[in-house]
């Protein structure tokens, strides 16, 4: 149980030096708004859709139906959707309130940097030990993956995408630095559960598939691992990385 906050007298403030200000606590139905908001505000939710179940979104988030229901309340309130009898149906974003779509494309925008700026840091040297310390073994596990990847099924591809990035981080022979990458493998990458419950959608409505960085770029960065050069390795990992970053950002940005 949190403990009670109570005011403080302003002769007690005044006596502390500072110029105090609420803080607020963000909750559990506050970070699952904001992700759906991501989804309506990146098109994967699109305009007349009906929402997945309370259900379905609880496991594709891990939190359950109270929370579930508090962030589905906040959107029927900020216009991201609205009840159409039984259902909750996506709105247009394009008729969401300009303040909240500004601030969710601002969310969003932070959240994709944060991701690329901590995979640049993790993946580039990654690719450059690969390339120095790659056995036979690693290269067939990559390329058994590449040959698997098909960008027109896009939760297979991301499933597919993920595993090579960490097979690649495997043949960098350092166990430390393969660890890490495991373990935030969750906040790098999207679960399985959500594509089960937003993969397909936009492809049923008849969008693009989300899936960008392509084939080509994974089968260059492979060519520097199997050719044993470091540094192209590693500038190429780069360049797939800033180039998937940017393809997110203006995505968002069209919305």
């Amino acid at each position: 149980m949190q403990p009670s906050v109570t005011s403080t007298p302003p002769s007690e403030l005044e006596a502390t030096g500072l110029e105090g200000t609420e803080i607020q606590r963000s909750t559990l139905s506050e970070t699952l708004t904001t992700k759906l908001r991501e989804q309506i505000l990146s098109g994967r939710l699109v305009a007349g859709m009906p929402l997945p179940t309370e259900r379905n979104i609880g496991l594709a988030f891990g939190v359950g139906r109270t929370t579930v229901r508090e962030a589905l309340r906040s959107l029927i309130a900020s216009g991201f959707v609205e009840r159409q009898g039984k259902k909750l149906v996506v709105k247009d974003a394009r008729l969401v309130p300009e303040q909240e779509a500004d601030h969710g494309a601002s969310v969003v925008k932070a959240s994709i940097q944060e991701v690329f700026d901590t995979r640049r840091l993790l993946e580039v040297e990654g690719a450059r030990l690969a390339a120095l310390n790659r056995t036979p073994k690693d290269l067939t596990a990559l390329r058994e993956v590449l040959d698997r990847m098909n960008p027109t099924d896009p939760a297979g591809y991301h499933a597919l995408d993920e595993e090579f990035h960490t097979l690649v981080m495997a043949a960098s022979g350092n166990s430390i630095l393969a660890q890490v990458y495991r373990t935030t493998r969750p906040m790098l990458f999207k679960g399985q559960g959500f594509w089960q419950v937003f993969g397909q959608l936009a492809l049923a409505e008849g969008a693009p598939p989300p899936v960008v960085g392509g084939r080509k770029s994974h089968e260059e960065i492979y060519a520097a691992i199997d050719a044993k050069d470091p540094a192209t390795a590693a500038r190429l990992a780069e360049e797939h990385l800033t180039r998937v970053e940017q393809a997110l950002v203006e995505r968002v940005g069209r919305s």
